[in-house]
């Protein structure tokens, strides 16, 4: 039976642009080697969870515009169930666009117009999360939605029994530290950069007691990613630290996104923690081989074919 998920966030139009080195200082003149464009933000976990066979309800608000229909065009060819995404007429729809380097070095650019985003959680929106297996959301989504949103969709999640996947993202220092507590209180599975989860509970713990730490304040399993150095998965009395595949990088600008789509997968699947170390870091080793997310996000048959390239088990997928 197809699982469903629901990701809670703002699909934006994202370009990427990859160029020789970082930082552009003024009057540098350097060629763009590559670029892409497609879509991004939310839209690369809705479009990652789908690939992954996963039944994807996306839940957000895009502009009136022609990038918010080409977006909505997107995400319907990938599956995705767009009916109870709001579509605002007369606004504009957010831009992101990406410098990245095949160092890993990232500078996003945003272009966000004002809009106006539902004041609270619309009752459809309530009904959808209560439906679901599953609720993903992060911190984007609480700075474009609002944090007061996202922690009655989250209280919401909760009350229905449906697992919440929370990441926090590099702007969790601007979340106000109440509604914060309130989400981590309700959240099932935290992903989060070692960075982020050190700006969270800054000092110098080691990894099992940083994610002791944070599991404290309400989440059953904690997954800290750490780029090319792989991953560490703490969970009740068991723990893992798997170290990251050696495969070329072009870009990394939406390897964090095919994390987390695996880690849904993951979690309902019940994928035992050596396997979801594997795949997490499989999805993120394919990711950051092709320039941008969003119609580059993996699929599951190429997660499969990179574990068994490393001499991995797949017969769990």
């Amino acid at each position: 039976m197809t699982q469903s998920v629901v990701v809670l966030g703002n699909p934006v139009l994202d370009y990427v642009l990859q160029v020789e080195r970082l930082p552009s200082t003024s009057g540098m003149r350097q060629e763009v080697r590559a670029f892409c464009v497609g879509p991004g933000g939310a839209a690369n976990i809705s479009i990652g969870a789908a690939r992954l066979g996963l039944q994807v309800q996306a839940l957000g608000v895009v502009g009136g515009d022609g990038v918010g229909r080409r977006l909505l065009d997107w995400l319907d060819g990938e599956g995705v169930n767009t009916h109870a995404l709001l579509r605002l007429s007369g606004a504009r729809t957010p831009r992101v666009f990406i410098l990245s380097t095949s160092q890993g070095e990232q500078v996003f650019l945003g272009y966000h117009p004002k809009s106006n985003p539902p004041p609270g959680l619309p009752t459809s929106w309530g009904d959808v999360i209560s439906q679901a297996a599953a609720l993903y959301c992060d911190g984007w989504s609480c700075n474009n939605l609002g944090i007061s949103l996202v922690q009655q969709a989250v209280q919401q999640a909760c009350v229905a029994g449906v697992a919440v996947l929370f990441d926090p993202g590099p702007q969790v220092h601007l979340c106000p530290a109440g509604p914060l507590a309130g989400i981590l209180r309700n959240t099932t599975v935290l992903t989060l950069t070692e960075e982020e989860a050190r700006a969270l509970l800054p000092g110098s713990l080691a990894l099992p007691e940083l994610a002791a730490a944070l599991r404290e304040r309400g989440p059953r399993l904690v997954v800290i990613k750490r780029g090319a150095q792989g991953c560490y998965i703490q969970h009740d009395d068991e723990a893992i630290l798997h170290p990251g595949f050696s495969v070329p990088v072009r870009d990394t600008s939406a390897a964090g996104d095919a994390v987390s789509a695996a880690l849904v997968w993951g979690w309902l699947r019940r994928c035992e923690l050596p396997q979801l170390a594997d795949l997490l870091n499989a999805a993120g080793a394919v990711a950051v081989q092709r320039l941008g997310g969003g119609l580059r996000m993996p699929y599951l048959v190429e997660i499969k074919a990179l574990l068994q390239q490393q001499g991995k088990a797949t017969d769990f997928m």
